[in-house]
């Protein structure tokens, strides 16, 4: 019995040891910066290893008095961040605008200085500040929302400028138009205009070209009023030539962003019908074909039943 247990022991230690050095080997996955425009960069990795392994994009724009980040990745990449950073400049750090609460857009936030004006909306402050943070969604089975890393001393990394509707950051060739324009992804997204640049940062309410993630269930993110905010987001912002997206490793054009809620917009009211004369999900997700004019824009089965399910529930 003894020799049993001994022997136990040792495939148990072994198979743990296996798993650690795996771990250990467990490869690292690149950023690289590239140039949108004068003084702004995007940092940016295979669209395959962002989320799990890297989070979405980091927009790093270049002002007179210091630098602005967009979105800080998942946690542990804030020296990766720095690093490519100080390969496009010396100056200080000193603004952190997160476009929404997950923790892919915010997990790096507590790697820099304390010192840093942290921007969000209101109710993305009201996520990164609340108590449930172990749905088992997030980093390491943490929060999706990234709660839990800003408890208890962390908490002087949470946002301390908030806004409802829109706010402004400096002025001249340095000025960034913040925009929220309802829910979606989450009940906090916002559109991040570098006004100088012509460019917006959209962060997940246009993450890539297909059918988004909609978090309803922890951030308040909503299917139905998806489409109302991408259009309102259209008309609400101009002069713009480049979006740069929450995941996608390439630039995109405002025209992309136009499709992308034209794209949208069909399927939910082609779902509102079918919802209305009886049509089952099932039945709906299996008929569904995009209209030639959106065919850049892919359709996941499995996603496009989960939005459609949350629309015909009215979430």
């Amino acid at each position: 019995m003894k020799r049993i247990l001994c022997m136990t022991l040792l495939i148990t230690l072994g198979v743990f040891a296996t798993w650690v050095s795996n771990a250990a080997q467990e490869p690292r996955f690149p950023i690289q910066a590239f140039e949108v425009a004068q003084n702004l960069h995007v940092l940016s990795s295979d669209p395959n290893q962002q989320g799990m392994r890297t989070g979405g994009n980091t927009g790093v724009f270049i002002t007179t008095n210091g630098i602005v980040l967009v979105d800080t990745k998942i946690k542990g990449y804030g020296p990766d961040i720095l690093a490519e950073v100080r390969k496009i400049s010396d100056k200080p750090i000193t603004t952190i605008i997160n476009t929404h609460t997950h923790w892919d857009h915010s997990g790096s936030n507590p790697e820099f200085s304390d010192t840093i004006n942290f921007v969000a909306h209101d109710n993305t402050l009201k996520h990164m500040s609340g108590d449930n943070c172990s749905d088992g969604t997030g980093f390491q089975g943490g929060s999706i929302t990234n709660c839990e890393s800003f408890k208890g001393t962390n908490e002087k990394y949470l946002p301390n400028t908030t806004f409802a509707t829109q706010h402004t950051l400096f002025s001249g060739s340095d000025q960034i138009d913040l925009f929220y324009f309802g829910r979606g992804h989450t009940d906090g997204d916002i559109f991040v205009v570098y006004k100088e640049a012509r460019t917006v940062q959209t962060g997940d309410m246009f993450a890539r070209k297909g059918l988004p993630y909609i978090d309803s269930a922890r951030s308040n993110g909503s299917a139905t009023e998806f489409g109302a905010t991408l259009r309102k987001a259209v008309a609400g912002i101009s002069d713009i030539d480049t979006v740069i997206t929450g995941h996608a490793d390439d630039l995109h054009t405002w025209a992309d962003l136009v499709n992308y809620s034209g794209f949208y917009n069909d399927l939910a009211t082609k779902a509102k019908a079918a919802n209305s004369r009886g049509q089952s999900v099932d039945d709906f997700v299996s008929a569904y074909r995009a209209p030639t004019q959106y065919s850049d824009f892919s359709v996941d089965e499995s996603r496009l039943r989960t939005v459609v399910e949350l629309m015909y529930n009215g979430q």
